[in-house]
């Protein structure tokens, strides 16, 4: 992040983009009340959350929050740009590129003790793999508890949440339809 946090570019882009807090959460699948707490610092937002905000405001993701950028189809542990968004406990690593015609997107996600995501629905389909920890993805009111070794895969536009159940860090690997990244590889 640069000069201000995440809630003040929420609300300046929202207010730019004429629309309430009840618009914008009728069009992103989450609730005014969650907005209007991002929007006040008071609560994490997710990458997911944040593609759909993002969508529903006209703007690419990248304007609210920095990502790395992605150019090389290869990935090496180590040499990934770990990041958060706007200082939350939740670290992202991205682990594809993107190109025309690019269908998924991948991000390696380390989850705190206690770290609960919000409710969201989104395009698309999700796929969840976890590499170590406890987590449960709640779907539509269903809990689904997975360990290392344990995967989930489910259409996004489903209402769901994840939470890391355990008393370790939990590591994800997520892939999902949903566009995540917005930068445009080097010719």
């Amino acid at each position: 992040m640069t000069v201000d946090r995440i809630g003040e570019r929420l609300r300046r882009y929202r207010r730019a983009a004429n629309k309430t807090l009840n618009q914008v959460a009728a069009e992103s699948g989450l609730t005014a009340s969650f907005l209007s707490q991002a929007e006040r610092n008071l609560t994490g937002v997710s990458i997911s959350s944040l593609a759909n905000i993002a969508k529903s405001l006209g703007i690419p993701l990248n304007t609210l929050f920095d990502q790395p950028m992605q150019h090389q189809p290869d990935s090496h542990q180590g040499q990934r740009v770990r990041y958060t968004i706007g200082g939350q406990p939740l670290a992202y690593e991205r682990l594809t590129s993107n190109f025309p015609g690019n269908l998924i997107n991948a991000v390696k996600m380390s989850m705190p003790v206690g770290y609960q995501s919000e409710l969201i629905s989104h395009e698309g389909t999700e796929f969840a793999y976890v590499l170590s920890g406890q987590i449960v993805y709640t779907i539509e009111g269903r809990n689904y508890p997975l360990g290392a070794g344990d995967s989930v895969h489910f259409d996004a536009a489903k209402p769901h949440f994840l939470a890391n159940a355990g008393d370790e860090i939990a590591e994800v690997l997520t892939v999902t339809t949903m566009g995540l990244f917005d930068d445009h590889p080097s010719a």
